[in-house]
């Protein structure tokens, strides 16, 4: 195999390690999203003031961030701002996020932006 096709190869299996496979459950996109949230900081606030829901639709996981209010965490008790989504895609477990502008999903793997 010639260099230039080796590190073709190299560069195609290191992209399609970095998704997860198949994504069946709520469950499992749950995980793979908090993960992703963990390693990228793509929040400040603590696991305790914060919120995940997740739901599915016909190709992804709608994983829904929000900031939870309590007496330790602050904030109105009857509110639950939402503080961004990330997808994860089904088939292959590609992680998109509206975290870096409100409103376009770009994939995870962009420098950490942090929001409250």
């Amino acid at each position: 195999m010639k260099p230039s096709h080796r590190l073709f190869a190299l560069l195609l299996l290191a992209s399609s390690s970095i998704f997860a496979g198949e994504i069946r459950t709520k469950d499992e996109a749950i995980k793979l999203a908090t993960g992703a949230i963990h390693k990228y900081r793509l929040t400040t606030l603590k696991d305790e003031c914060g919120l995940i829901d997740a739901i599915e639709k016909p190709l992804y996981f709608e994983i829904l961030v929000r900031e939870r209010h309590t007496q330790d965490c602050g904030g109105t008790p009857e509110t639950g701002p939402r503080l961004f989504s990330v997808r994860v895609r089904k088939h292959d477990g590609r992680l998109t996020s509206d975290v870096y502008d409100g409103t376009n999903y770009k994939p995870l793997d962009h420098a950490p932006v942090r929001i409250k």
